[in-house]
């Protein structure tokens, strides 16, 4: 690639082999086609572009004149919409492929799409001190991703948590729902921006919820929407009767330390509910789902390092099938674990 340019010359063709996608790309160029694809997306996004395609059809300079962008810019970024097969191109008209209006409006329902953009643009600013902390073994800094990024974090699971917290993963417990029903005291640790709180709290609104996350940012924005059965602070209060960890335990750079507390502040019949990612924790069985590769890079570039902490992490991942959670959650005393294979490629934990 030539010093500050913007095209590849095109790979000479090859023959299919072992490990590269039916198409005859070799892999290295597909996820680089992709990243790119996404990285223009991502961009068209915040120059308001996105939202300016999905007016309705147009030319090239009604789509400027809509997100009042540089017309050469639009022109530019439509090219590579059509090239990535986000939008569609006829006479001088582009308009956004149908098969794509769900990912580009935020309407799919698993996952909140342009949450994901934000990530993706976040993550991107954070790479250069996300690898010196890599390096240097060091823990990072409190605010090392920032508020952009957290704010984005926060809504990516948003629309699973509204389809598929209370309905699914809290009803395979039939006591846990009775309890919430009936009216208790919620925790739920590492809440971020409070969007599985919120979603809790509205189903259960007899019950009481304290969401408990280190980042004040992040409780600023939690409450400008929260019910008025919810509360958020960045620690708990010294009892409560049921506790959730929902995508978040693997961020905790002392994890015994916080089930002792947990386990102290509990009352007897108290409950703990975790949901982290469910692997197998056999690496050829679980990187066989090419969704894999989202949760591992994730990982290695956010979780693990969130999780580090000065005398070396102790994170407890799930990537070994849940081994090392249940060994902690037996040393911390909680002698009854179930589990329940929930919704959107997560396990849920039970532990009393």
């Amino acid at each position: 690639m030539r010093h500050g340019g913007s095209r590849l010359s095109r790979p000479t063709p090859v023959a299919t082999v072992a490990g590269m996608p039916d198409s005859g790309t070799p892999r290295f160029f597909a996820d680089l086609i992709s990243w790119y694809a996404l990285e223009a997306l991502a961009f068209g996004d915040a120059l308001g572009l996105r939202s300016a395609l999905l007016q309705g059809p147009g030319t090239s300079a009604e789509i400027a004149l809509r997100a009042d962008a540089d017309p050469r810019t639009t022109a530019t970024w439509l090219a590579a919409m059509v090239a990535a097969g986000y939008a569609k191109h006829d006479t001088g008209v582009f308009r956004v492929d149908p098969d794509q209006v769900a990912f580009l409006d935020g309407s799919f329902p698993a996952v909140d799409t342009l949450a994901l953009l934000d990530f993706v643009r976040a993550m991107g600013a954070r790479v250069p001190a996300v690898l010196d902390v890599l390096r240097s073994g060091s823990a990072p800094d409190h605010d090392l991703f920032g508020a952009e990024f957290g704010e984005a974090v926060g809504r990516v699971n948003a629309p699973l948590y509204a389809g598929a917290l209370v309905t699914d993963w809290l009803a395979a417990d039939d006591e846990v729902t009775a309890r919430l029903e009936a009216g208790t005291t919620v925790v739920d640790l590492g809440c971020g921006s409070g969007a599985a709180t919120r979603v809790m709290a509205e189903a259960f609104p007899t019950s009481t919820f304290i969401g408990v996350d280190r980042d004040a940012a992040a409780l600023d924005r939690a409450r400008r929407t929260a019910p008025g059965n919810v509360s958020f602070a960045t620690a708990p209060p010294a009892s409560y009767q049921v506790v959730t960890i929902l995508d978040s335990f693997h961020h905790f750079a002392d994890p015994d330390a916080v089930l002792a507390q947990i386990r102290a502040a509990l009352p007897p019949g108290g409950v703990m509910v975790i949901a982290e990612s469910s692997y197998e924790g056999d690496i050829d069985v679980d990187t066989a789902d090419p969704f894999s590769v989202i949760g591992l890079a994730s990982a290695l570039l956010y979780c693990d390092v969130e999780a580090r902490s000065p005398s070396g992490t102790n994170q407890i991942a799930p990537q070994d099938g849940g081994v090392a959670l249940r060994r902690a959650l037996a040393a911390a005393g909680f002698s009854t674990i179930t589990t329940h294979e929930g919704t959107g490629g997560y396990r849920v934990y039970f532990a009393r």
